[in-house]
C-alpha cells in the first residue's frame, strides 16, 4: 500500500463514477439501490477531498457504504 493516503482522482476514476451513477438510476427501488447510492455518495465526497470518517478505517454507524 502507498504511504500517502491521498487518492488521486484520474479522468478514468471520474468516468467510472459517472457510469455507476447512470447504472443506479435504472435500478429498482430497494435495499441494493439504497446501498449503491450510499456508496456513490461516499465516493463522490471522497473524490472532492472530504475527509473520510475515522480516516477510512471504520464504517460510520447507520451509513450506506459497501463493507468488505
Amino acid at each position: 500500500m502507498a504511504k500517502s493516503k491521498t487518492i488521486r482522482v484520474t479522468p478514468n476514476l471520474q468516468k467510472c463514477l459517472e457510469e455507476l451513477k447512470d447504472a443506479v438510476k435504472s435500478m429498482r427501488a430497494g435495499d441494493k439501490k439504497k446501498r449503491a447510492e450510499g456508496a456513490i455518495s461516499y465516493l463522490s465526497r471522497t473524490f472532492k477531498g472530504v475527509k473520510q470518517p475515522g480516516q477510512g478505517s471504520l464504517c460510520p454507524p447507520k451509513t450506506f457504504i459497501i463493507k468488505p
